[in-house]
């Protein structure tokens, strides 16, 4: 990588006013803050200030909506208050604000003995949920919410139980009148039903206040208002959107209709022949508005073609001959200009279509359904509460409406709002963008009574651009809606924030000139369509153009091609910036099906949190067979997976000869065969097993036979947990991460532990599903949800799986959406699905409205990964091609490459747009790797360590035996020697000495080395040594050792108070393929030079000085030690010595 700008010295920010005036505390805002812009330090330094001008820190309230956002918050104030008691005004001129602001503090602080160093829980940093609870518990009574239960974790338990109390009442003499009206709506499926009914409960926080704000009679008006206003509005955005149209339109329009009043009296457009202006803009006009938009459109959205001006739409040409010939063809001319300038004016396309998807009122039979709805979802509400107060629990919903009731309204407030009123001046929130409308109501009732110059102030900070919670409620039409007209009687000024301070300058230039596109040009509160706002970056360029690049799998149905390109991207950034942060983001989880096992397959080590279910873990599916096995020896899947597993590693002909030993005729998979249990009885009968099985049997079946033999005395997990070490589980683990996760699913076990047993699989296996496996630990490497990576940022980014959709939502059997109206009031409007299939307009309109806040909501979604990304960003897709015409099909409109496409196939020719076609090579390598045996097992002759239990003998154990891999440089070698044992030797001898550097080499004197020869017996035991070949390596194991400890030099190098001392270090470099190498001993000793140095359990042959041989060594191994050179270099070391130790000869010789 070269450099290419190096970033300007310290400057000052564009938007530093508006900054300036965030800090201006007698004045409320509403900040718009993008992505990289330094909110959460704005807000850090505004609570300082507010802090440092109360009489009390608990005037000030600062809400968040995760805990992490929460805690770091709080410890942004802490380390800003402990800098500022500590250390020096920095230079920086943001640090130095903050650090004048937290002086400040400190002041107010020892004035007002607040001591809130010592007591920082009188900070008031909370989340939404954690304030809801807080406010609700202080009146359980008035709230409804009664002593508050615990949060549940997986609430589809409660709402199950409620939908089935519920359901009750379709039985006894007198069944519930609307319960049947619903189930007789879903064809009597009580599944159905059941669903639908759940699916509602979830989402009650949507529902429930405007459903019972009006009351049975009243809510038939209610929702034809609301169609009506929603008519009104869309019909005036499109008069708007007309301009300056609108006189020639109308023109057209009104000739087209007059000359349909003769060719098809019924047509729409018939309406316009009399008018001298537009339709009325209420349903009542909707009919004539449709009919133009069918003049301007297709049947499928698209602006018409001049072609297609005919006479079925009122402009056909009479003959030749005709003197009206001239002006039908000037009429005809003058539509097919119309329609050319029309051509790209999108908002007016969009508005169109629009007016194209509105109904025009509630059906009959919905409204059937609707009233039966009206009346049934209170009832299922309260069963829920019922259920929540068996269960001792609750739900963040039950909660927020709790908290809502607790307050009161601004008529009639409760005590607790009068105190919180007297209590709280100041209220700052983050992430306002993705407030629900509960959460408005809330932060409403928490200022009403506020009044202008009283001193109180509302700050609220978000971004647009990055609202992206949409499944969980949130409305960013609210943020926007909040902006103009400020939240309840509290009006707010507006700050835009504009500097980039994460990003490079060419990946904010290309997320700047590629959103702007993609995103709306213009706010619609009510559909929470937000536009998009430049960003400048504040640092330059560094990383070599182009920083952003588009790769496109060009026919790869199977993503093979797309996760091959993942690795290399991977390695090649990691050989390139090898202390950097690597991300992969996808939208869903399930989106990593093939990147993950390439991840695996390459050596990648990574971070998966929340990814990677636990039962995905080999080692665990491996422990899971063992259990199953173990408990149920019917189990003949489970007891050949045992035998299958690393422990032993049969291979196929002999698990085929086991499971039909002793048949006869019997399948192998009829019930009624006999248990493999019963053939390892009889391993010695067996005449067809192979050598090597008949071996690994010898040694795995006694334990295993043992084992059955104990059960029902232990517990479940020591029962299982014993025998998995018995049979070597932990030397077939690859990762220290699986160890944990191990650990994981004993605990587990332990749980569901019955007696020894397990008494509901179905409950167990739920459980183990909600189980993630542990992160490898220090990766660099991170894959996450973009949702998940919102906040974060990373040197460099990856977001495969662009032309994936998201949830298809198709075959929902109700609809809602909820809005803001133009007067900022809340909507509601829901459609069940027509049970016959038949089309409903509400139903219909409701499924567009959800597709496009979705398709919007889709765009902000990778937005916000990209905008994670510090020096480059790499975005991934698979494409199909269009086989009859050539040219690249686009993705669906549910794909977040969706929203860029058109950027994409603009610049489809530079050097940021890569077209990768699907390989055969990659093909016929897929197909051959079907045929590989790929058997992981532990070596034929393995011995598990009988490491001695007591305590005391604690401090003589070794490290568990790693395997190393194939690519490593640095596997121990043995001079021109090529016998095993030497081998195995070099290996003891290597990690004895790491033993010895990582403690203190003062506490091995001799006899500690005499204790050290049953150890040093019992792993080489391990590696597969015996009789005399195991007596010779103990002898050269003790004798590199005793060298090492007795030679100056190599006391030297076992030193490990050295600076930096690290023993087996793992690197890794490379360029297409990464590669990983392992540095015996580094550190930096006393004059400040980096020491690498390769131990080399190796001795000249008899017929070989050890001058020669030494030279032979050094330039046999110059290459590693140079490449060992190269990657500390690019760490930015400069003083680097390089060498072999010899520990037979107690010899140290550098490289030249």
């Amino acid at each position: 990588m070269n450099e290419v700008v190096t970033t300007p010295a310290l400057r000052r920010p564009i938007d530093a006013d508006a900054r300036s005036q965030a800090l201006d505390i007698s004045r409320s805002f509403a900040v718009s803050a993008p992505a990289g812009s330094g909110k959460t330090g704005l807000l850090t330094q505004r609570v300082l200030k507010l802090l440092a001008a109360c009489q009390q820190p608990e005037e000030v309230l600062a809400i968040t909506f995760t805990r992490k956002a929460a805690g770091e918050m709080r410890e942004r104030l802490i380390d800003a208050l402990h800098s500022a008691r500590d250390q020096a005004r920095p230079d920086n001129p943001h640090d130095a604000i903050t650090w004048d602001l937290a002086r400040a503090l400190l002041e107010r602080d020892r004035e007002l003995e607040w001591e809130l160093l010592q007591t920082p829980q009188r900070l008031r940093i909370q989340t939404i949920d954690g304030l809801c609870r807080s406010l609700a518990s202080q009146l359980p009574i008035e709230s409804g919410l009664g002593a508050p239960g615990e949060p549940l974790e997986r609430t589809q338990i409660a709402f199950e139980l409620a939908v089935v109390n519920l359901l009750k009442h379709l039985d006894g003499e007198t069944p519930d009148a609307d319960l049947q009206q619903l189930l007789l709506h879903l064809d009597n499926d009580l599944g159905q039903l059941n669903k639908l009914l759940r699916i509602l409960l979830d989402k009650r926080e949507q529902w429930l206040g405007p459903l019972l704000s009006v009351n049975f009679d009243g809510a038939q008006d209610y929702f034809h208002f609301v169609i009506d206003e929603l008519v009104t509005e869309k019909l005036q955005d499109l008069t708007t959107a007309l301009g300056s149209y609108a006189g020639e339109l109308l023109e057209l329009a009104s000739y087209a209709g007059g000359n349909l009043q003769k060719e098809n009296p019924s047509h729409g457009l018939c309406l316009f022949a009399e008018l001298d202006d537009f339709p009325s803009t209420d349903s009542s006009g909707l009919p004539a508005w449709l009919a133009l938009g069918s003049l301007l459109l297709t049947t499928t959205g698209d602006l018409r073609k001049g072609g297609g001006i005919n006479k079925k739409l009122g402009f056909g040409l009479p003959d030749k001959k005709d003197p009206e010939r001239p002006i039908a063809e000037e009429y005809k001319q003058r539509m097919k200009d119309l329609l050319a300038e029309l051509a790209g004016n999108e908002p007016l396309l969009s508005a169109l279509r629009e007016v194209g998807k509105l109904p025009s009122g509630l059906q009959q039979s919905q409204w059937q359904l609707l009233q039966g709805l009206a009346q049934v979802l209170p009832k299922l509400v309260a069963e829920l509460k019922l259920v929540f107060q068996q269960l001792g629990a609750t739900d963040y919903t039950e909660v927020a409406q709790a908290a809502l009731i607790a307050l009161g309204d601004s008529d009639n407030p409760t005590d607790l709002a009068l105190k919180l009123d007297l209590q709280t001046q100041h209220i700052l929130v983050d992430e306002f963008q993705d407030t629900s409308h509960t959460q408005l109501q809330l932060l409403e009732k928490l200022t009403a009574g506020w009044q202008q110059g009283d001193g109180r102030t509302l700050f609220i900070v978000g971004d647009g651009m990055q609202s992206c919670y949409g499944f969980r409620n949130a409305n960013v039409g609210i943020f926007l809606d909040a902006r103009e007209r400020g939240i309840g009687e509290v009006p707010l000024e507006t700050l835009d924030l504009q500097v980039n301070f994460r990003s490079e300058s060419a990946v904010v230039d290309w997320v700047n000139e590629t959103f702007q596109r993609a995103f709306p040009q213009a706010d619609n509160i009510g559909r929470g369509a937000v536009r998009y706002l430049q960003s400048e970056a504040f640092k330059g360029r560094k990383w070599a153009e182009p920083s952003v690049n588009f790769y496109g799998c060009i026919d790869d149905e199977d993503r093979n091609r797309e996760a091959i390109q993942a690795v290399e991207l991977v390695q090649q950034l990691q050989a390139q910036d090898p202390e950097s942060r690597i991300a992969i983001l996808v939208r869903k989880k399930k989106h990593l099906q093939k990147i993950l096992p390439a991840l695996s397959t390459a050596n990648i080590a990574f971070q998966a949190p929340e990814l990677a279910p636990l039962a995905s873990k080999m080692v665990v599916l491996d422990l899971l067979s063992l259990t199953r096995a173990l408990l149920d020896p019917s189990d003949r899947i489970s007891w050949l997976a045992v035998l299958r597993a690393p422990w032993c590693g049969l291979q196929l002909p002999d698990l085929y000869t086991l499971a039909n030993w002793g048949n006869g005729d019997i399948t192998v998979t009829d019930t009624s065969a006999r248990p493999l249990l019963m053939a390892l009885q009889e391993v010695d009968d067996i005449a067809l097993l192979s050598d090597e099985g008949r071996t690994r049997l010898a040694q795995v079946a006694p334990k295993l036979l043992h084992a059955w033999q104990q059960r029902g005395r232990k517990s479940l997990r020591t029962w299982i947990e014993g025998l998995w070490l018995e049979l070597g589980g932990p030397a077939t683990v690859a990762q220290k991460s699986d160890l944990n996760n191990v650990q994981d699913f004993l605990q587990l076990l332990e749980a569901f532990d019955a007696g020894g047993a397990i008494t509901d699989w179905q409950q167990f296996t739920l459980a183990l599903e909600q189980l993630y496996a542990r992160p490898a630990q220090d990766a660099k490497v991170q894959v996450m949800t973009i949702h998940k990576s919102k906040g974060l940022e990373f040197e460099h980014v990856l977001i495969p799986g662009l032309d994936q959709g998201g949830k298809p939502g198709s075959d929902q059997l109700l609809r809602w959406s909820e809005w803001l109206s133009r007067e900022g009031e809340s909507r509601f409007l829901l459609a069940p699905k027509n049970a016959r299939g038949g089309r409903d307009p509400v139903f219909e309109y409701l499924k567009h409205d959800n597709s496009e806040r979705e398709r919007l909501e889709g765009t902000r979604l990778l937005y916000v990964g990209c905008t994670r990304a510090i020096r480059s960003l790499h975005l991934l897709a698979c494409i199909n091609r269009d086989e009859k015409k050539g040219h690249l099909k686009a993705p669906g409109s549910a794909a977040l490459l969706a929203g860029i496409w058109p950027s994409v196939l603009h610049h489809q020719e530079s050097d940021w747009c890569h077209w990768l076609e699907a390989e055969e090579s990659l093909h016929n390598q897929n197909e051959a790797s079907r045929d590989h045996d790929y058997l992981l097992r532990l070596p034929n002759q393995w011995q598990p360590q009988a490491m001695p239990r007591q305590e005391w003998l604690a401090q003589y154990r070794m490290p568990d035996y790693q395997p190393k891999t194939e690519e490593e440089d640095n596997i121990p070698e043995l001079g021109q020697v090529a016998l095993r044992w030497l081998k195995h030797a070099g290996t003891v001898a290597h990690e004895t000495l790491a033993t010895i550097a990582e403690t203190n080499i003062n506490d091995w004197p001799p006899s500690k080395l005499e204790a050290q020869r049953p150890l040093w017996q019992l792993r080489l035991k391990q590696l597969g040594l015996s009789a005399t070949s195991l007596e010779r390596a103990v002898e050269k194991v003790e004798i590199a050792v005793r060298n090492s400890l007795n030679c100056p030099t190599g006391r030297w190098l076992l030193d490990g108070s050295l600076r930096e001392s690290a023993c087996e270090l793992e690197l890794h470099s490379g360029g297409r393929q990464l590669r990983r190498s392992i540095v015996d001993r580094t550190f930096i000793d006393n004059e400040g030079t980096r020491w690498i140095v390769d131990y080399k359990t190796a001795e000249p042959s008899g017929e070989e000085s050890q001058e020669e041989f030494i030279a032979a060594q050094l330039e046999q191994y110059r290459n590693q030690l140079e490449n060992y050179r190269k990657l500390f270099y690019a760490r930015g070391e400069r003083n680097i010595r390089c060498a072999l130790y010899f520990p037979l000869m107690q010899r140290l010789v550098e490289l030249d």
